[in-house]
């Protein structure tokens, strides 16, 4: 698996986001319960953070909205994407193939807690934003001091 992870650094592809990968395989179990004998990938994701809430984008090129699942427990965002467009160009066999078209199986940890009755997703031309607002209970909260006689 390692040597797998160094060739593939040779090739141009970095190193760190083979680790995240690693990473992500490892811990699929996480919500499942279990492993799985399903072939992912997974797709590239940016997130953006500010006071209030994160803002998650993933790259989801081929996809159907009907096709994303999201859940959400408690600092953790699981994307799973299942596409039924599996099949290939009719007549053709494959010579090379680039573009992924397996499911894929994603989970993300955030630096705190989501309300999840407030998380918005929208998707739009195979890309997927979310936003997951903080749960109240992990934002600041202000208290003022007394002053005693």
């Amino acid at each position: 698996m390692l040597l797998n992870v160094i060739e593939r650094n040779r090739n141009g592809s970095s190193l760190w986001n083979e680790l995240d990968r690693l990473h992500d395989e490892l811990s699929e179990g996480f919500f499942s319960g279990g492993g799985s004998t399903r072939s992912y990938h997974n797709p590239p994701v940016n997130v953006y953070i500010n006071q209030d809430d994160v803002l998650l984008t993933a790259l989801v090129p081929g996809f159907e909205p009907s096709g994303i699942e999201l859940l959400i427990i408690e600092n953790k965002v699981q994307i799973k994407g299942t596409n039924k467009n599996k099949e290939g160009q009719a007549g053709y066999e494959i010579h090379r193939q680039e573009i992924e078209n397996t499911d894929f199986n994603r989970t993300i940890e955030l630096p705190f807690r989501v309300d999840s009755s407030k998380v918005e997703a929208k998707f739009k031309n195979g890309i997927l934003n979310v936003k997951l607002p903080k749960a109240e209970a992990d934002k600041p909260k202000k208290i003022s001091v007394q002053i005693e006689n």
